[in-house]
């Protein structure tokens, strides 16, 4: 039997009005203007079932993996009046689902060796996601159908309260802890009309969540998750030749179905609806939650999302970011500025967050905003106007188009968006559609629709103070589920493509100025990334701020070489504790732009007296209301209970970047931007013969300082050991969650120990996602990750939030779980655990960022090049009787700090400081 309908197509990247790449060692670089990269196309096998699920399946080998995604149609619109949150609570509860009352859909999702896995609910969809190595294929297709079919089998009504619980605090925690999940709701509130669906939270309230039953998700399911709501769409290295035994072999057959493919509804009509529109209120609605200072929000509902005219939506978007940034200058209270764009069927949602320093006069910012939104929209009647915005607008084209091409190296990225777009389209060729669209919009018609649909009397503006958004409600008795849920057959599985994932021929190239560039081709698609890394980061300095200023102030004094824009680069700089990151991403046929320009910045990066004056006048007080954060207190104490007198312990205030001067903050950056500090390493779809020319003509002609690294801080010792735990509070009152950090330091970092740490992190978030979420729903889960600093310098920590009325049962839950640990740490914990971050590592490669961030990250801590190459080894290598050694360590030096109102944190550190 058949049911493919169709033939195969070949879906390609659009590239209309790009020229072709053609680049010797020798050859004049691309004029400005000009994005240059070959063509490329992936095949596709579009399968419609007689069921009505609809399948796409593309081909791209580029690396032994592939992506999955599911899409039901269904989300927080879908929800029924008064039950808001259901939809997401599903969601949840899917992983929970246990089909045949087996295994869960999680612990089978982790045994197949899915290295990525998660879910998200939004307006109008629920979309579920996977990275796995290729020979996990039909396992995974086997798993998303039984999990499509039946995404409550078997959730008992003790699971279903435990998830709620977690639901719950997923609200509480985006309040609480700095995220701005309900304030996005009241951005929605404020923007669509009362009643109508996009006006209520996708998350859901307290109230709502509190009401929903087993019943009503069990409702929910049976009206949402059918076969013809849902599009599957396989992306990577699959044989399309054998896709379709494949699929029927794994697929339910009621989900295949027989007969005829069934003719799907149209889901988005032809004719575009009016977006319905709140009316803009006369006074600026206020609200409280847990901001650190005032944010201002203006939102504009825009025409629906996922067809070929929402391209627009990408345009507006990429100019108000790179525009409103001169807001920023004429209000001495604005201190930042971001946008998003919430996307739906029936209208979409464009947000502008505004930081505000003090929020003494939040109408007058508003209007300094909105005044900045029409200027990047108005016309000129001058004719050197007309050519500026004209000019404009082909800079902005050039980086959207870029960012089409960067994000379809990313599988899971272009998988999700090729799944979102042919199901509300019903259409395969939609992606590439909308790919083309971009391509061929004019200014003018960008121009029009900017002044359509973002007037200013169509602003909705609200305003959110800092306080305490979050409510104590009464919880119920939940005790902790019991285990004993049935093993996978064999354990955690391991491939030979996560092993070979990181294997990779990389040529070191010395210069004379002592700079070291590592080259990785990385045939596939013509991208390329540049990332450059010096040694020095906030940390280093000859007085605390000097750093954090000298980055803040910092430009680009010269731009002979040009300017992102001109080649539509994506440029980024960030300063972590230990160093220095600029990035460069692009298409493959601008490699040399990108290495004239990066050689440009890093040689010509200053500051200056005005430019430290402003940041004086205006953003100060906005970064000193950020210092009296708690989470920033907390992780001062934290930094400074681990690190003692060492330059990693002190994180520099607002305050004493007051106390900096332009010429030290001068200095610092001419002491750090030296070749002979910095590592760059270049990835992607290059021939090595024709990049180092290029490398040695543009970065090998800086010369700045000494040819030496800054200096490497020394390793500080270990905490001397002891039985009591070291407690740390700070106090946020009210607060319904305390946010809660365990960590200790480790010995001096090498690449062996590098995987025995990770190893460690892996085993402790298992158990504490086990212990805290999974098992009791007193938190949304909590993450471990190890750190490793310039010069070896390393501790691991386990974070995250808790509710205040559980804290103390579960901080020494947690205490216990590290106790346990240091007692044994069983092969079977270990080998699954290592066969986690193999397939993690596996599916992360397959991007050139992820070896540009390995690479670096690998130099920075002074690790061999080599080491990238050898972690897998390293993991294969670690023993349970190390692991064993390394927990008791961590016991005997351990800090627990806790943010949270005083009455349970103080109860909580206690019970943990019993040895």
């Amino acid at each position: 039997m058949s049911f493919l309908s169709g033939s195969v197509r070949a879906s390609r990247l659009a590239m209309a009005a790009l020229v072709s790449l053609s680049l010797g060692g020798c050859a004049t670089l691309p004029p400005r203007g000009q994005v240059v990269m070959r063509d490329v196309s992936f095949p596709l096998r579009d399968f419609r079932m007689p069921s009505g699920l609809r399948v796409v399946v593309e081909r791209d080998a580029r690396a032994p993996v592939v992506a999955v995604v599911a899409v039901v149609g269904a989300g927080g619109s879908s929800d029924p009046g008064g039950k808001e949150g259901l939809a997401h609570l599903v969601e949840h509860l899917a992983f929970r689902a246990r089909p045949a009352n087996g295994p869960s859909v999680q612990a089978r999702l982790n045994a197949s060796g899915a290295g990525h896995s998660n879910a998200s609910t939004s307006l109008d969809y629920t979309a579920y996601e996977e990275l796995a190595p290729k020979e996990s294929l039909g396992a995974l297709v086997k798993l998303e159908g039984e999990r499509l079919s039946s995404p409550l089998s078997n959730v008992s009504p003790e699971v279903f309260a435990v998830e709620r619980e977690v639901v719950r605090n997923e609200l509480r925690q985006r309040n609480e802890t700095g995220y701005v999940g309900q304030v996005f709701s009241w951005v929605h509130a404020a923007s669509f009309p009362a009643g109508d669906p996009y006006a209520r939270p996708v998350v859901g309230s307290h109230e709502s969540l509190s009401a929903l039953t087993l019943t009503d998700a069990h409702r929910f399911a049976r009206a949402h998750y059918r076969p013809d709501n849902v599009t599957l769409v396989i992306s990577g290295d699959v044989d399309l030749a054998e896709v379709e035994a494949t699929l029927l072999q794994n697929l339910p057959p009621a989900w295949v179905g027989t007969g005829a493919p069934l003719a799907l509804d149209t889901r988005l009509p032809a004719k575009r609806p009016e977006p319905a529109v709140a009316p803009v209120s006369k006074t600026m609605p206020v609200y409280a939650a847990a901001v650190p200072s005032p944010e201002l929000y203006l939102s504009w509902v825009l025409p629906r999302s996922f067809d070929e005219a929402s391209a627009l939506h990408d345009f507006v978007g990429v100019s108000l970011d790179s525009n409103l940034w001169e807001a920023v200058r004429s209000d001495g209270d604005i201190a930042g500025i971001s946008t998003g764009l919430v996307p739906g069927t029936r209208a979409s949602l464009l947000i502008v967050r505004v930081h505000l320093s003090r929020g003494d006069h939040p109408e007058r910012s508003a209007e300094k905003v909105l005044d900045q939104v029409h200027k990047t929209w108005s016309g000129e009647i001058e004719a050197s106007g007309v050519l500026g915005q004209e000019f404009n607008f082909q800079s902005l084209r050039r980086q959207v188009v870029t960012n089409m091409v960067l994000e379809s190296e990313r599988l899971l990225a272009r998988t999700r968006s090729r799944a979102l777009l042919t199901h509300f389209t019903t259409d395969v060729r939609s992606y590439t559609r909308s790919q083309m669209a971009l391509m061929g919009l004019g200014g003018s018609k960008v121009t029009d629709f900017a002044y359509q649909w973002l007037q200013r009397d169509r602003a909705h503006a609200i305003l959110v103070r800092p306080g305490e958004s979050g409510t104590p409600t009464a919880l119920p008795t939940l005790a902790k589920l019991p285990g004993g849920e049935p093993a996978v057959e064999g354990g955690e599985r391991v491939t030979p493509s996560m092993l070979a994932a990181t294997t990779a021929p990389v040529q070191v190239l010395k210069l004379e100025n002592g700079m070291e560039v590592l080259l990785v081709p990385r045939p596939g698609l013509p991208v390329v990334r540049v990332g450059a890394a010096m040694g020095g980061g906030t940390a280093h300095g000859v007085k605390p701020g000097v750093a954090d200023l000298a980055k803040w102030g910092s430009f680009r004094e010269s731009h002979f070489e040009g300017r992102p824009s001109d080649w539509g680069l994506h440029e980024s700089t960030r300063t972590a504790l230990d160093h220095v990151r600029v990035d460069m991403a692009g298409t493959a046929g601008n490699v040399g732009n990108m290495l004239a320009m990066l050689a440009e910045d890093l040689s010509t990066t200053r500051t200056s007296e005005a430019v430290v004056r402003y940041w004086r006048e205006q953003v100060q007080p906005w970064r000193e209301a950020v210092d009296t954060r708690p989470e920033v207190l907390a992780h001062r104490n934290l930094m400074q209970a681990l690190y003692g007198t060492h330059p990693y312990a002190t994180e520099a205030t607002g305050a004493q970047m007051a106390k900096v001067s332009w010429s030290e903050a001068q200095e610092w950056l001419e002491d750090v931007y030296r070749p002979g500090n910095t590592t760059v390493v270049v990835a992607g779809e290059f021939e090595v013969k024709d990049v180092e020319p290029m490398v040695r003509k543009y970065l090998g002609d800086w010369s700045r300082g000494k040819p030496q690294p800054v200096a490497v801080p020394p390793a500080p010792a270990l905490p001397a050991a002891s039985a009591k735990v070291n407690t740390l509070f700070t106090a946020r009152p009210g607060a319904t969650q305390g946010q809660v950090q365990l960590a200790c330091r480790l010995p001096t970092a090498t690449p062996e120990l590098e995987a025995r740490y990770a190893l460690m992190a892996e085993l402790l978030e298992v158990e504490a996602y086990d212990r805290t979420r999974s098992g009791t729903g007193a938190s949304y889960g909590f993450g471990a990750e190890p750190w490793i600093g310039r010069g070896g310098a390393a501790h691991l920590l386990l974070g995250g939030s808790m509710d205040a009325q559980r804290m103390s049962e579960g901080v020494a839950s947690l205490r216990e779980t590290l106790a346990a640990f240091a007692k044994e740490v069983s092969e079977k914990d270990l080998a699954n655990a290592r066969a986690r971050l193999l397939a993690r590592q596996g599916v992360s490669f397959i991007s050139t960022d992820a070896w540009v961030e390995a690479l670096l990250e690998a130099r920075v801590r002074g690790f061999p090049v080599e080491s990238v190459a050898q972690r897998p080894a390293h993991l294969q290598a670690v023993t349970a009787d190390a692991l064993k050694q390394e927990f008791a360590g961590c016991l005997q030096r351990l800090v627990v700090s806790i943010t949270g109102d005083e009455q349970p944190s103080r109860a909580a550190l206690q019970a943990v400081s019993v040895p």
